[in-house]
């Protein structure tokens, strides 16, 4: 889809028109004009539409969003748009339930799970299941909530966007607080702040610290809770979704109630009492007038507690009305049930396709592995291309490797602070330190993507395979950096695993994930291997 994007902004541009220089309603006028006058193809005009329907979501008119992500639904074709389609059912989903319709969005997860099984759009198909699963935990029925989100833990790791297995651990992990399984929470939190560390998206990392907070609220750990929330914070940033500012402020409200600071604790919730008509997030406004419910309970105020009770009982009842609880049932977790076999066996296919595949233009495409169509422009290693070929080779032959994944620690606060330019400069730099350290080692160098770099390190063992790594860290933690970034430093974190014969390569990365998780968690420029 993003070529399809990339194809009309292109085109759009030849015509001499600036798509950037628009917004809001002149937006929509000057997407209208491009899809009567510009567009070729039917895909491209439902481009036009998705494009129109998010300035329409951006000027609220929600029913005239969804108009246009139906008008687009209705120009696509399968197979050659499968993509395309899921991507437009999964934000008209997201539309129907901001309008309240819950059991249109119901629909739309449910035929967006059975076309992702049918093309193997692993991803979409747990998009669609978290949002059934969604849908439970808004009518407050989390055991079943639960239910949903275990059915995707089955294929966790081959979920290629890192981004959301944090969401649906998230929720997983909402769940267990619910219900007070702080064993099932403890473990779970644990595996979230790894992957938020990994993944630059201030909103989720704020979610993150927020359980973790209520978590240690729970275990009447409050120092800590606080500490927790204090990071929340400052991952706090501006423009980011009231939703999630109300709900950290009443989550420091519950903390300060706990250590007696009253007075501050008063001064929150009148604050968010102000904003809780306003939400736009009935599942929200629920849990916060639960919450302050509770708290002017607790501070003897129980005409005020009363009221926000009730406030919640209505919102709890006007929830209960709308999402169509029995469909989500015993039978559409049967039918998740089945899916699970067939995802099981699209998995093996695919596993069964890298061991056993070899063909005269595989082995043409081993012969040209040092063809520019293999290399990274910037730095010259290899790139994903090339990782792609690599691996089939190394699973048609049984050869044992041992996998790093190196990563560049503070990466975007480089570009940020010094320039683009200046962080290209310092990849290339680690680049160039990693050829020449793993030069003579049997090892391939990839670069996998921005700054993280992939090392293949053939026929070794683990412990040498660690020795090498932590050289390589410190050859980069000694580097004169000073002529590339001044006065700052620089370092990397390095995962590292080991293929296990006969395993798909993507248990592989997720295990060099794991690892990379953990030495980001200790600290960053560090060294971690898991088996």
């Amino acid at each position: 889809m993003q070529l399809q994007m990339d194809t009309l902004l292109e085109k759009v541009s030849d015509s001499g028109l600036d798509a950037t220089s628009v917004d809001g309603k002149d937006a929509l006028k000057f997407w209208d004009k491009v899809r009567n006058h510009f567009v070729d193809t039917p895909s491209e005009r439902a481009l036009c539409y998705v494009i129109s329907a998010k300035y329409q979501h951006e000027l609220k008119q929600y029913q005239e969003a969804i108009d246009e992500l139906l008008l687009a639904l209705n120009l696509l074709e399968q197979p050659d748009n499968t993509e395309f389609v899921l991507y437009v059912r999964h934000w008209l989903s997201k539309a129907f339930i901001r309008q309240g319709n819950y059991q249109l969005a119901l629909n739309e997860y449910i035929a967006s799970s059975i076309i992702a099984v049918e093309r193997g759009f692993i991803d979409q198909y747990v998009q669609a299941v978290m949002g059934m699963g969604n849908l439970c935990f808004f009518y407050g029925d989390y055991a079943r909530a639960l239910n949903y989100y275990k059915k995707i833990d089955s294929i966790d790791h081959a979920i290629k966007s890192r981004r959301l297995r944090l969401k649906y651990k998230i929720y997983q992990l909402s769940c267990y607080l619910k219900q007070k399984k702080f064993k099932s929470a403890k473990a779970l939190i644990k595996e979230c702040i790894e992957l938020s560390i990994l993944i630059s998206d201030k909103s989720l990392s704020v979610r993150v610290c927020i359980l973790q907070a209520r978590l240690l609220r729970y275990e009447k750990h409050y120092r800590k809770s606080l500490l927790a929330l204090a990071e929340a914070r400052k991952n706090l940033r501006e423009g980011q979704t009231k939703n999630i500012s109300n709900l950290l402020q009443i989550e420091i409200a519950l903390g300060l109630y706990e250590v007696r600071k009253f007075d501050i604790t008063t001064l929150l919730m009148e604050n968010v009492s102000k904003k809780v008509d306003a939400l736009d997030s009935p599942v929200l406004k629920k849990a916060l007038n639960d919450s302050l419910s509770f708290l002017h309970e607790g501070l003897g105020d129980f005409q005020q507690a009363l009221h926000f009770e009730e406030q919640a009982y209505n919102t709890e009842i006007e929830l209960i009305s709308q999402i169509p609880i029995g469909d989500l049932g015993a039978a559409q977790l049967r039918r998740l049930s089945r899916y699970e076999l067939q995802l099981k066996l699209i998995l093996s296919e695919l596993e069964n396709r890298e061991l056993k595949a070899t063909t005269e233009t595989q082995k043409t495409t081993v012969a040209q592995l040092q063809q520019d169509v293999f290399t990274d422009p910037l730095t010259m290693l290899h790139n994903r291309r090339w990782l792609d070929v690599k691996l089939k080779d190394l699973l048609l032959h049984e050869t044992p490797f041992i996998l790093l994944v190196v990563d560049i620690d503070h990466f975007k606060s480089i570009n940020d602070e010094l320039s683009h330019l200046v962080g290209d400069k310092a990849i290339v730099s680690v680049s160039q330190e990693l050829a020449l350290h793993f030069k003579s080692k049997q090892a391939s160098c990839v670069r996998f993507g921005g700054e993280e770099f992939l090392v293949i390190l053939e026929n070794t063992t683990i412990e040498q395979a660690r020795a090498n790594a932590e050289r390589y860290r410190e050859r980069v933690y000694q580097f004169n950096w000073q002529e590339v970034l001044g006065d700052r430093g620089l370092t990397v974190s390095i995962g590292i695993t080991q293929h296990i014969l006969g395993e798909n390569t993507q248990k592989t990365f997720y295990r060099a994930d794991k690892a990379l998780y953990q030495a980001k968690a200790n600290g960053r420029n560090q060294t971690c291997v898991e088996f």
